[in-house]
């Protein structure tokens, strides 16, 4: 039997539609019904958490081993497209895995994501070049875009009403990935495998895993999800939006390209970054027009979910500047703190780069604990944006003696910055009438993470690098001032100041020890400044964060029901539960 339920829109079309209890697709009814979860559900849910560990090894073990990858295979100027590859890849790629899996079945997708990481792991691990490097980064993007669709699977095979909670957990499980700054650390002090020894600790966590995915993860197979209308693989390869697919492959390629372009590899107002910017702008403008209008049987962008603006595109805006302060976080933070604090032992980089992963953690004991408690989770995402934008303008006035106000307000605004993405996921995710549309709902909220961080990161290291180097001559020579050094040695000591490394002084003519200290207290005055200037221009992202939050809605209670989306195909005759 099924049963018309009306879902009222406040300035939206009225929508009717009937609710089958299939678990394809099941949608939300009014009736309450008792959680429940089984021992299948429990270790699916942990497969799916060591998929989400693996993504996120992908991104902070590379990104915190870049300086010792570059050393050893450079130098190269093209190394930070090691990380770079990921973003641009991991983009794209975590939307269209998501429809992908929406149409078809999600599991030998994300055994698909699983392995291609896996391999992306012996290709950086054998790594001879930084070509072969920036080909293993590529590789991790296309991975983790499917191993991020782990979070639409586990909210879809838990109650609709702990999924908040899901995702709260599912983060904190995420603790060993957090750690791996530390563990990298660890193997190159500790090891001679080096950088590569991170590596192969990556490639044996992705193999292990990957079975143990295999063997406990069974989402409904593709004939359960099309078994009302019957149809076949190849009549539905033949209604996919491959246009849809263009436009947005192509405009956020070329997007991301122009502004990882600017300042780096060409000047802001070259054409090689205006052009990309523009064109990938523009298909990107044109796929929301062709989303609109075509008559498309199963669109990559679902015009249906953007017309709920409050309940899913105002979410997705506060995607997109949580995503502009926690990767680039990822960035600035361990390039701050080694300017600023720490000195050439890897183990302190190690710890000091594990500041904002133990926000994550702590932010994940809020999200499991209170958040999924609380309800309104609107104004929960006005409050975190509030207190992050205000920790974001402490950050503004961190000099080079204030390390013990840095750590904690580093942690602090990590703590604040995850649980708005965390409850992003439960919104987005309960904002749809059809859940067979979860996987492009909050693989969406990944994309609008990663575009967020990806042009945050291109603003706010331009922002640095141009302030260092207009700080740095004027820092250098208030320093030296009074210590005779030659004027005419004064080029050799900027460059040598801008390196900041014993080898470079000592090619400086004349060069003394205080000059030295001088010079290298100049580098983290000129840093120091750099930094704050850039935290300042975050300021107004995090407004824009507020206004978004704002304009968002609270989850219906309506929604939170005992139901789940779907059951496991190895669950559906199991009576043993765990309550």
């Amino acid at each position: 039997m099924s049963n018309p339920v009306m879902e009222e829109k406040n300035g939206e079309d009225v929508r009717i539609e009937n609710v089958s209890n299939h678990s394809s697709a099941q949608n939300f009814d009014a009736a309450e019904v008792e959680p429940k979860i089984t021992w299948k559900t429990v270790l699916a849910f942990i497969a799916l958490a060591s998929q989400f560990n693996a993504y996120i090894l992908t991104l902070l073990i590379p990104s915190t081993t870049l300086s010792y990858i570059n050393a050893e295979l450079g130098p190269n100027a093209n190394y930070t497209w090691i990380t770079v590859s990921w973003t641009l890849c991991a983009a794209v790629v975590i939307s269209v895995a998501g429809r992908l899996a929406d149409i078809f079945g999600r599991r030998y997708f994300m055994l698909f994501g699983s392995f291609v990481s896996f391999i992306g792991t012996i290709v950086g691990a054998t790594g001879q070049s930084i070509n072969q490097m920036i080909a293993s980064g590529i590789i991790f993007g296309i991975g983790s875009g499917f191993q991020e669709m782990a979070y639409a699977c586990i909210q879809e095979i838990v109650p609709n009403k702990w999924r908040v909670k899901a995702v709260g957990i599912f983060d904190l499980m995420a603790i060993i990935s957090q750690l791996g700054p530390i563990v990298a650390y660890s193997i190159i002090d500790r090891t001679s495998l080096g950088w590569r020894g991170a590596y192969w600790y990556m490639c044996a966590f992705h193999g292990f895993f990957f079975i143990i995915l295999f063997f406990t993860y069974y989402p409904p197979t593709f004939k359960t999800k099309h078994r009302d209308d019957a149809k076949t693989k190849l009549q539905l390869l033949g209604e996919l939006d491959y246009v849809g697919l263009f436009l947005f492959a192509g405009g956020c390629v070329l997007f991301l390209l122009g502004i990882n372009w600017g300042g780096r590899q060409h000047p802001w107002n070259s054409a090689h970054v205006i052009a990309p910017i523009v064109i990938g702008a523009l298909l990107l403008i044109a796929l929301g027009f062709w989303s609109a209008y075509a008559t498309l049987k199963y669109p990559l962008m679902p015009p249906r979910l953007f017309k709920r603006t409050r309940r899913f595109t105002m979410v997705l805006v506060v995607c997109f500047c949580g995503g502009m302060l926690y990767y680039s976080m990822n960035v600035l933070w361990p390039r701050q703190s080694q300017a600023l604090f720490t000195g050439p032992d890897p183990i302190t980089r190690g710890l000091y780069a594990e500041m904002i992963p133990l926000g994550t953690i702590l932010a994940s004991f809020l999200t499991f604990f209170i958040c999924g408690q609380l309800g309104h989770e609107r104004w929960q995402l006005v409050g975190f944006t509030i207190v992050q934008t205000a920790l974001i303008g402490s950050l503004s006035t961190i000099g080079v003696n204030d390390m013990t106000q840095a750590i904690p307000t580093i942690i602090i605004t990590s703590a604040t910055i995850t649980p708005p993405q965390l409850l992003s996921f439960g919104m987005l995710s309960l904002a749809i009438d059809d859940q067979s549309d979860i996987g492009i709902a909050v693989g969406l909220a990944g994309t609008f993470r990663l575009l967020g961080g990806s042009v945050a990161t291109a603003i706010y290291t331009a922002i640095v690098n141009d302030g260092f180097a207009s700080n740095l001559p004027g820092e250098v020579s208030k320093a030296i001032e009074g210590l005779n050094f030659p004027s005419a040695g004064i080029p050799a000591l900027l460059k040598a100041a801008a390196v900041n490394t014993a080898a470079a002084y000592q090619a400086v003519p004349g060069i003394t020890q205080d000059v030295i200290s001088a010079a290298g207290m100049a580098y983290k005055e000129s840093y120091a400044a750099a930094f704050s200037r850039t935290y300042l221009v975050a300021i107004a992202f995090g407004g824009i964060a507020i206004i978004a939050s704002s304009f968002t809605r609270d989850i219906k209670s309506s929604m939170k029901t005992g139901k789940t989306a779907v059951t496991l195909e190895n669950d559906k005759s199991d009576e043993e539960q765990v309550r």
